[in-house]
């Protein structure tokens, strides 16, 4: 899954407690996407969102749960800088790592139990959560995907600049021209709670191990699973034509291929045995097998040249 997938696709297509999937409209891949009916109304707030339609039966559910998630996204952030003694605003690789290994919660819950212990559904404090992580997932994969200045190093940027960009660059707009049904001050004080590390006193508060089992293991698969993105994804836009004008001096490759370093140096020393590899494809394989022995799952000999392909293309 985490080769053909990622993550967030991986998860999206998922059914929360309330019966909705949590990718909504989103939902990849599209052959997943089941269209749940929803209540609509039309966007009020101002900027691209303006006019458009926005679903209200996915924001009740969130707002419901605004809390909760507050709470696991404080815990996700508490064990990503716990190793590190951190205590300084997160910069955009981090706030990067922190929506995946949040989306990865969901992802290990689903991949790393007997088939017969998986839950039928997701909890609505974890749908919560990952409707509102997401943004923070589509800005700077935007940003990388775009080269964009703002992401070439790992530098903290404020709640304001991240919502502008999400703004004047389209990304609360879905691809049917749905937007997102955040307040501005909720999205705010979203983005604001995700980049202060700082210890809060009023800060929620959730035990990860009520929520996910192995917890170490856990945020080792979501570090692998990032990390195998970062390569893919380098390789992608190594693949293409990098003629386009970019917004600095970094290519969208430089960048993936900064952020995968800095997720390596975050994971085991045993986890650095790949330098030497050849090519993508046994690159990328290792990887996977890196990923499913994190799960207890058997290994694979192979990537299909068809997989291979579609996921590069």
């Amino acid at each position: 899954m985490e080769f053909h997938y990622g993550l967030w696709h991986g998860v999206s297509a998922l059914y929360s407690e309330s019966g909705r999937q949590l990718g909504e409209e989103n939902t990849r891949p599209f052959a997943l996407n089941h269209h749940v009916p929803a209540e609509k109304i039309t966007c009020k707030y101002e900027g691209s969102r303006s006019g458009c339609l926005i679903n209200v039966s996915a924001l009740r559910t969130a707002m419901q749960n605004f809390e909760a998630a507050l709470a696991i996204t404080k815990a996700v952030q508490a064990r990503h800088v716990g190793d590190q003694g951190r205590a300084d605003p997160l910069g955009i690789w981090d706030l990067y790592i922190l929506s995946r290994a949040s989306i990865a919660l969901i992802a290990y819950q689903m991949r790393f139990r007997p088939q017969a212990q998986v839950p039928n559904r997701v909890s609505d404090d974890l749908t919560s959560q990952f409707q509102f992580i997401s943004g923070v997932f589509m800005i700077c994969r935007h940003m990388m995907e775009n080269a964009d200045c703002l992401i070439a190093q790992n530098q903290p940027v404020p709640a304001k600049v991240l919502y502008d960009y999400a703004d004047d660059n389209g990304i609360f707009i879905s691809f049917n021209g749905m937007a997102c049904a955040g307040s501005v001050k909720k999205i705010h004080e979203f983005l604001e709670f995700c980049i202060d590390c700082s210890p809060q006193d009023k800060s929620p508060t959730i035990a990860l191990d009520d929520l996910v089992c192995e917890l170490d293991n856990w945020y080792q698969y979501a570090l692998a699973s990032i990390e195998l993105d970062c390569f893919i994804e380098q390789e992608r836009a190594a693949r293409l034509d990098q003629k386009e004008t970019q917004t600095s001096d970094a290519s969208t490759a430089q960048i993936y291929c900064s952020i995968g370093a800095y997720v390596r140096s975050l994971m085991p020393s045993s986890a650095l045995t790949d330098e030497g590899l050849s090519s993508f494809k046994s690159g990328a394989l290792l990887r996977q097998n890196r990923i499913l022995g994190l799960l207890g799952r058997d290994m694979i000999r192979n990537l299909p040249a068809s997989h291979i392909a579609a996921r590069l293309g």
